[in-house]
Formats: C-alpha cells, sequence, structure tokens
C-alpha cells in the first residue's frame, strides 16, 4: 500500500516530523481506517526517498503514542483499539476549525459574569498621552537595579531552585516592605502580615476570594475605580458620594442592620480620579463607622508617596486600632508597571486565614527577583529614585497646570489637590467626551475620561491627566495640540 504523503525538504520542520504530521493526519481524518495495513519502514523510506532511520523514528513514536500497532511476523498497523466512530468527531486537520460557544453549564457564577464582560479594546498609541498609569521610566535607576538582579540570579544557590519556599515569600523582602511603609506611610507592622501578590488585581482578586460571597454588600466612592472581581463574586455595590474631603460617611448607613457591608474599598490618600484627599477628622469618623458596622476596610494606597512638599500622609492603616482595615500597596508606580508587584498587609487576625489562602493561590515570585527587590529597598535605591520623582513631578505638574491655564483660560477647571501622577481636568468646551476623545487622537493626543467611574450621574467634559511620563516640553506641545483640537470651530 502506497501512502499519499510528500515532504517538503526546504522546510525547516525536521523530516521525520514531518512524516508523523502526515501519518497521524491519514489516521485522524480516517484515510487511513483502524487495522489498515502501514507500509514496512524500508519500503516506505524508498517510496520517499528518504533514509530508513528517519521512517523508524517516527513509526516508533506512533506507536509509543497509541496511533498503530505491530504484530510480531505481520508488521504494523493502524490501531485497532481506535474506533471508527470517535474519528469521525475528530477534527479533520485540513478544515478550519469553528470556534465552539461557552455553554451556561461550563460556567460559575463567576465565570458567567466574567464572560459577560465586554472585551478590552486596544488602546490607540498617539504620539502624546495623557495616561494616568504611566512613571517617568526613563528616570528609573535601571543600572542599579540591573546589578543586584544579575548579581542575585549569578550567585543563586541550588535550594533557590527549589519550590517549596513560604508562601508569604522570602522574610527579607517582606523586612524591607515593613521598613518601607513605616517610612513613606507610617504604617507599623510585623513582617508576618505582608503578603507579596501578583500587582493591585492579585490583591484584589485574593481579598474579594476571601471576603465577598453572593449577595455580599461592597462600599465603593462615587465616582472611583470599581473592581470587577468584586461582582464577580456575586457583591452589590454601594457608590458612596465624595467631596473634597473624600468619602462623604455621614451618606453611610449609621449602624449594622440596617444594611450589611462586608467590605469598603476606598482610596484616602490620594482618591482616584479626583485627587481628593480625607483628611484627619474624616478618617477617624470612617474608622469609627467601619467599627460599629463590622465592615472590613480595603485601604488602595497606589501613589501616595508623591507628595510635592512634606511627608506622604499617613495610610488610613497606620490609624486603625481594631485591626479592620487591609492595605494594598504597589511598586508599579514607584518602579515600573510590568514590574507586577504588589502586596497586602493584614491585621494580626487574618495572619493565619491570608496563609493559607495565598499558599493555595499559587507559587510566589522567584527566590532571586525577591532577594534582589529586598536589596535595592534596603540599600536605598527605591528611596533615592522616589526623592527624585517628587521634585520631577512637580515641575511637570506644575507645567501642565501652567499651559491649560494659558492655552484654555477660563474654558478649563483644574482641581485643587495637585499630588502624585495626575490632575483632574474639566473641558468647558461645548463638546461631549466621545468627541473630545476623538478630536484629542485625530490631534495625535491621548485623553482619558472620567465618565467610566461613575455609576449614576455621568459628568461631562471630565478627564484624567496623567504627566509622569511626559518631560516638560511634551506636556507643552501636548496641551498646545489639545488647544488646537478642542477650540477650534
Amino acid at each position: 500500500m502506497k501512502l499519499k504523503i510528500e515532504l517538503d525538504r526546504q522546510s525547516e520542520t525536521p523530516l521525520h516530523r514531518q512524516l508523523y504530521d502526515k501519518m497521524t493526519g491519514l489516521i485522524l481524518s480516517g484515510a487511513l481506517e483502524p487495522g489498515a495495513r502501514i507500509p514496512a519502514s524500508r519500503a516506505l523510506a524508498e517510496d520517499l526517498g528518504i533514509s530508513r532511520p528517519t521512517v523508524i523514528a517516527c513509526l516508533e513514536q506512533l506507536v509509543e503514542e497509541g496511533y498503530i500497532e505491530t504484530k510480531p511476523y505481520s508488521g504494523s498497523f493502524v490501531s485497532s483499539r481506535i474506533a471508527a466512530s470517535t474519528l469521525k468527531r475528530t477534527l479533520n486537520p485540513g478544515a478550519k476549525a469553528k470556534p465552539a460557544a461557552i455553554a451556561d453549564y461550563e460556567l460559575s457564577s463567576y465565570g458567567k459574569f466574567i464572560a459577560g464582560t465586554p472585551e478590552i479594546a486596544a488602546r490607540l498609541e498617539p504620539e502624546i498621552s495623557f495616561y494616568c498609569w504611566r512613571p517617568a521610566l526613563d528616570q528609573f535607576p535601571i543600572a542599579e537595579w540591573g546589578r543586584v538582579l544579575g548579581k542575585h540570579t549569578r550567585n543563586s544557590s541550588v535550594g533557590m531552585l527549589d519550590a517549596n519556599w513560604d508562601p508569604q515569600g522570602l522574610l527579607d523582602l517582606r523586612e524591607a516592605l515593613a521598613k518601607l511603609v513605616r517610612r513613606f506611610r507610617q504604617v507599623s507592622c510585623h513582617p508576618d502580615q505582608i503578603f507579596p501578590v501578583m500587582g493591585l488585581n492579585g490583591g484584589l482578586d485574593l481579598v474579594s476570594r476571601l471576603h465577598l460571597d453572593a449577595g455580599s454588600g461592597v462600599v465603593v466612592e462615587e465616582p472611583g475605580f470599581r473592581p470587577a472581581c468584586f461582582e464577580a463574586c456575586g457583591a452589590q455595590l454601594h457608590a458612596v458620594p465624595i467631596d473634597d474631603d473624600g468619602l462623604l460617611v455621614k451618606k453611610l448607613p449609621a449602624r449594622r442592620g440596617r444594611e450589611n457591608f462586608d467590605l469598603a474599598y476606598l482610596t484616602p490618600a490620594h482618591q482616584f480620579p479626583t485627587g481628593a484627599v480625607m483628611p484627619l477628622a474624616r478618617r477617624l469618623e470612617f474608622l469609627e463607622w467601619a467599627k460599629d458596622s463590622g465592615t472590613l476596610v480595603l485601604e488602595d494606597d497606589y501613589d501616595s508617596e508623591y507628595q510635592y512638599s512634606g511627608q506622604p500622609i499617613p495610610a488610613l492603616m497606620s490609624l486603625d486600632r481594631d485591626q479592620r482595615v487591609i492595605y494594598l500597596g504597589t511598586l508599579n508606580q514607584i518602579m515600573y508597571p510590568s514590574l507586577g508587584f504588589g502586596y497586602l498587609i493584614v491585621p494580626p487576625r487574618l495572619v493565619s486565614l491570608y496563609r493559607k489562602a495565598r499558599k493555595m493561590a499559587g507559587e510566589q515570585f522567584s527566590p532571586q527577583f525577591q532577594a534582589a527587590l529586598a536589596e535595592f529597598i534596603a540599600e536605598g535605591h527605591l528611596d533615592r529614585h522616589v526623592k527624585r520623582l517628587r521634585v520631577l513631578y512637580r515641575g511637570r505638574s506644575d507645567t501642565l497646570v501652567a499651559a491649560l491655564e494659558r492655552r484654555f483660560k477660563d474654558k478649563v477647571a483644574i482641581g485643587s489637590n495637585r499630588r502624585g501622577v495626575f490632575l483632574s481636568v474639566a473641558f468647558n468646551v461645548g463638546l461631549d467626551d466621545d468627541e473630545i476623545v476623538e478630536r484629542a487622537l485625530d490631534a495625535g493626543v491621548g485623553l482619558s475620561s472620567a465618565r467610566e467611574f461613575y455609576s449614576r450621574k455621568k459628568p461631562s467634559g471630565q478627564f484624567i491627566l496623567g504627566f509622569g511620563s511626559l518631560t516638560e516640553k511634551e506636556i507643552e506641545k501636548g496641551v498646545q495640540k489639545l488647544a488646537s483640537a478642542l477650540l477650534s470651530g
């Protein structure tokens, strides 16, 4: 029996692999039926013009995988254990695969929520992007980081290659982080309270899975960031309005029982997207409400290190005396976004629970990376980098404010809270948000509307202008382009 097989000697794919692909294709398509004889290796080699060892290597692999079977003194055959009926349901390798729809019964309620969320559209990359998630990457001390990372990679012990590590990561790293949050955020914690996670979303996911069920109540800020994992767990979000001092505690229920809240999620040090800062009196009032209502608090502290004058405002956790606050921080803004490193600081009463959950969540960062990050922090590289960026960002913030006021005059209102790497800006140019974004893109400028962070009455003309990754020259050019696009005609 002569097989209809052609091999391409110009291909980068080895001949034995080409032969394997052709043979499995013939079997799965039904062209070679169960029980069909396979030509002898010598005959097949002569027919195809290839070496016999190449054919033998292919046939041995097919036997190993169960495609063919050998019978003493009889030769090789397509395995008789393969049912013809199953071959009919097997995809023909030559046919175009059709994507199958996801059936409801295949998904949990979590999966159904995720399936119903819109696809994340690819964001255009304009010439100048006022996007708020980018720090000044060109200022990062990459040489020092590379030196420390390389040292720990080169000097790894055999033991560091094993996977049997503490679910909380290296103690050296947690000790370095504990000292970091004490310096920057006045949070006093034991290293055992710290849990490294995969960035912001890794922390949010772990907290939501441990504390939220279907029907759980979650307080969020209005406007504010609303993590999808809360609703994916079946929680009901209760949006509480903010003012210039952050979340309005008086808009919360006075006592537990009227409405049950399992979690409150807020950004007190630099509210997103308005930039509001919650003062001491409001913080104490909120913590008292959390205690009375039995609500756990998740404090998202994403860029509060960038206070332009004086010391950064202490974290809400630094005032917590009732073990109600979980602190979530990342190094993505003070180092670089692709680092993907975040950490949770949990109250002592929750440490045992989080150790078990973190172990189930999967492996930690590599020991080499953790050791390098610990040394990078301990040697003061991160502190010096943040100190440089505070000065740099203040200059860029001042440049952006001056350029907006000069170009737009009374057509712009700029938020009064100026810290971090973005400004809250309202344009009064007689255009809706979509048209503003479209005109800006046509001019080569990227903008982010604040409307997506409102659940109820969505304002028009309010935008979040990030400046972290832009030089002062680029800021000036971007505002000039923006003014030409929005104020003309």
